[in-house]
């Protein structure tokens, strides 16, 4: 009605209230819808629309378009047994998923010299990104020609003077070794070969290459091997790259990651100054030194640090142990060993002299042998592709492809290898090696981004064979037969469930 002349109108509050309710549902519908839609779509370009591309190409089918082939997943501790199960079924050239991630593997040796000699791949980002997260990247997954630069800068240490000085710090080193085994040996203890030649190898690695022994012989913890778990459990990242680039490690890992790298940092602080000190530089500079020269800054010193110690440690320490598992197994070559030992070390030293480790044959080969039987780089190098292109297989790769070349299946392919689950260092001596592919032997990879410390590898593992064979007799404890080459990342010589490695007794000769 009227009331002092305004005529009220009555409104519609509750009609409006609805219609503007409805109209927020449908804008939230429509919201939702697309963001469902987009989600749905990134789906089906990320895990579906390879797939169904790559259908074609040899390679166990996907159970999942989601995740892949899920037996993958489930092959704990056996990845490089399954891989060997798809190549008898799919030939030495096949693909497998990772829920999004392809994965090419090959053994073809064509394909091999192809990608890693003339193609000169470089290091997958993706598989490695475990180790760039805990110990940096470095030489390990540098581009070109970063790569080639550094890498010709470093490579002059592994030659001249500062090859004798890393011989005298395995001697320094395998004193101490010998005289926890002599009291061993004294007690009948019974121990895992592979905890205990790893504290010698990582200190021998410290002396030589940064002029200072970890002390890990001595009892103190070897916070690198912190570091390799922790980077072995970050490994199934490599999945979600590069994602997994900004998902940070737990806070107790990166508090172990922060007080490594503190430890390291103090060694470069230390070598700076007696730089400082010194009017000349050392006419034998070890490798801290050239990193130093180079006029690299800290960080990157840091992370070089990191990789050679992560590759120096856990590679040759898990070989030396399986040479003598095989050993143990082998009455035959363990006397030819003695026997060239002996002629080499008399009853007064301990290890043979410098000059004189060409004069064992047999050592390199039982090593060598050991490589191919026992790689711990086993599960293979991995590469990716900078372009399209063909293998000389046949098959087609597309740019920004990983290739994975699985060095145990190399070693163990009957086209290459006669009889190759047998222990026979006679393959290697000289008169034989003419019969062996180049490309069938490869512990080391190839190419420009092989290992640059294989000569350390094989001299360390030579040197240390020849002491222990000469000073002790090896028992294994326990089933041989229970050991095999297992694990997710990295092959070690363990039982399959990965908890038990080999166990032995020694006894004193000289």
């Amino acid at each position: 009605g009227e009331e002092g002349g305004v005529r009220w109108k009555p409104c519609n509050r509750g009609t409006r209230s609805s219609s503007s309710w409805d109209k927020g549902i449908m804008e939230v519908i429509i919201l939702l819808s697309l963001v469902l839609g987009v989600i749905i779509a990134t789906i089906v370009k990320v895990f579906v629309l390879p797939k169904l591309l790559y259908a074609d190409f040899p390679g166990p089918k996907p159970e999942s378009y989601l995740f892949g082939n899920i037996e993958m997943a489930q092959a704990v501790n056996k990845v490089i047994q399954l891989q060997g199960k798809w190549m008898m079924e799919h030939g030495k050239t096949y693909q497998n998923w990772i829920c999004h991630r392809r994965m090419i593997v090959t053994v073809d040796l064509d394909n091999v010299r192809f990608c890693l000699l003339k193609k000169k791949l470089r290091k997958s980002e993706a598989a490695y990104n475990n180790i760039r997260l805990v110990f940096g990247g470095g030489l390990l997954v540098q581009p070109d020609p970063a790569h080639r630069i550094n890498r010709r800068s470093l490579s002059k240490v592994f030659h001249g003077e500062f090859v004798p000085n890393f011989h005298k710090a395995i001697f320094e080193e395998l004193q101490i070794l010998c005289s926890r085994l002599d009291v061993a040996a004294e007690n009948g203890e019974v121990f895992e070969t592979e905890a205990i030649i790893g504290c010698m190898v990582g200190d021998a690695t410290g002396r030589s290459l940064f002029g200072k022994s970890y002390g890990y012989q001595s009892g103190e913890h070897a916070l690198v091997r912190d570091l390799i778990e922790i980077a072995n459990d970050e490994a199934w990242k490599f999945i979600i790259y590069p994602f997994s680039k900004f998902m940070p490690l737990t806070k107790h890992k990166r508090e172990l990651v922060v007080e490594y790298k503190r430890k390291n940092q103090a060694l470069i602080d230390a070598r700076r100054r007696e730089h400082a000190e010194q009017q000349n530089l050392k006419s034998n500079p070890d490798l801290l030194d050239a990193l130093i020269e180079s006029g690299r800054p800290d960080n990157e010193i840091l992370e070089e640090i990191g990789v050679f110690q992560f590759a120096a440690l856990d590679t040759t320490t898990r070989a030396i142990s399986a040479s003598l598992f095989e050993l143990t197994g082998s009455p035959e070559a363990t006397l030819r060993l003695q026997k060239e030992a002996d002629e080499l070390i008399s009853d007064s030293d301990l290890v043979v002299d410098f000059d004189k480790v060409d004069e064992s044959p047999f050592s390199r080969a039982v090593w060598m042998e050991t490589l191919r039987m026992h790689s711990p780089a086993g599960h293979g190098t991995y590469r990716t592709t900078d372009e399209d292109m063909t293998l000389p297989s046949g098959h087609f790769v597309p740019k920004n492809s990983d290739i994975c070349f699985p060095i145990h299946l190399i070693h163990y392919d009957e086209d290459v290898w006669e009889e190759p689950r047998s222990f026979k260092p006679d393959r290697f001596l000289h008169r034989n090696s003419a019969r062996r592919p180049l490309a069938g032997f490869q512990p080391f990879s190839q190419g420009e981004r092989n290992c640059i410390g294989q000569f350390l590898a094989n001299h360390v593992g030579r040197v240390t064979l020849l002491t222990l064979l000469h000073r002790y007799e090896w028992k294994l404890i326990g089933e041989r037969a229970k050991f095999g080459d297992f694990g997710d990342f990295g092959l070690r010589l363990s039982t399959e469930d990965g908890l038990e490695s080999p166990r032995m007794t020694i006894s004193r000769r000289h």
